[in-house]
């Protein structure tokens, strides 16, 4: 199946079985989305074949690859082509000529077209780039979610999909924060999957050298990139992931202390309750027992007792 769009592409060949489903940008709650100048964003399932070329886009191009694998064409490399990976974003700005293919036979993508304007001033100088994204996995969710809404016809949804609009464009712009060298961003983008694999397994007996590796760089360098990216050193940053989930555990579960502490890699139960009375000023049961209080007393206000 053969396309020629000629505001989206000269040359544009998708296979009949892919799977295309455009954001309703006409939407009454997509102005967010309308609001930063995108013209046009679509969630793709590629299956089979899919090949763009532009001569000359009149628009910025986005592709956040998700999953699957495609290559990238363009002046610096007209032959031999740029891989495009999963969890990796591509910007194309205006004016400059691209084609793309997808790689093997599935490839998921999430495309938005960017006005070539003011707002997105800060692209049209840069050239084609093939980056680790910060917002992959976080985008291809929300922007699933503002799909959904947007096919429900209930207050509660438009309030939801006005929500997920906002989170479309505060994540558009924090990958586009292009103050921000692509060293930093990598770094950012590891220190996050880091975090994210600690929160996942908080009973775990966490080093400063497993961490270490899980990265791929030296503790001492992780020393540093913990302090300056998350605002605490690597261990601090674990114990900080424990208390936040001892204070959900001890909220919204009846566990006891010492089930608690086995939960979040502790000895025994006198280690997690030291550990926590230096997070939060008080003991685990003294948390709880005040975080009961105040469900009472909110309950009591929305009756009208107080």
């Amino acid at each position: 199946m053969v396309k020629s769009l000629k505001y989206l592409a000269d040359s544009l060949i998708v296979a009949p079985e892919s799977d295309r489903r455009q954001l309703h940008l006409n939407h009454p709650d997509a102005k967010p989305i309308r609001d930063r100048e995108v013209v046009l964003a679509s969630l793709c399932d590629l299956r089979g074949r899919c090949e763009v070329y532009r001569k000359d886009p009149v628009v910025h191009v986005l592709i956040f690859s998700v999953q699957g694998q495609g290559i990238l064409y363009t002046a610096d490399s007209p032959r031999k082509g740029r891989p495009i990976e999963s969890g990796q974003v591509v910007i194309l700005p205006a004016h400059q000529w691209h084609r793309y293919e997808m790689v093997g036979t599935d490839w998921r993508t999430i495309f938005f077209y960017l006005a070539d304007s003011f707002t997105w001033n800060h692209i049209r100088n840069t050239t084609p780039q093939v980056r680790i994204s910060l917002v992959c996995r976080e985008l291809n969710a929300v922007t699933e979610g503002f799909l959904a809404e947007t096919l429900r016809d209930e207050n509660r949804a438009r309030l939801a999909a006005r929500h997920y609009a906002e989170l479309i464009v505060l994540y558009l712009d924090r990958e586009l924060d292009m103050e921000e060298s692509p060293a930093h961003r990598e770094m950012k983008q590891r220190l996050y999957k880091l975090w994210d694999t600690v929160s996942g397994n908080l009973s775990r007996h966490w080093t400063v050298e497993d961490l270490a590796e899980e990265v791929g760089i030296s503790p001492q360098h992780l020393y540093k990139v913990s302090a300056r990216f998350s605002g605490y050193k690597p261990m601090e940053m674990v114990t900080h992931l424990r208390m936040q989930q001892a204070q959900e555990y001890l909220i919204n579960t009846d566990y006891m202390v010492k089930s608690i502490a086995h939960l979040l890699g502790y000895a025994d139960s006198f280690s997690f309750s030291a550990a926590f009375k230096r997070y939060a000023n008080c003991s685990p049961k003294q948390f709880r027992q005040k975080q009961l209080l105040k469900k009472k007393k909110e309950a009591k206000q929305e009756i009208g007792l107080y």
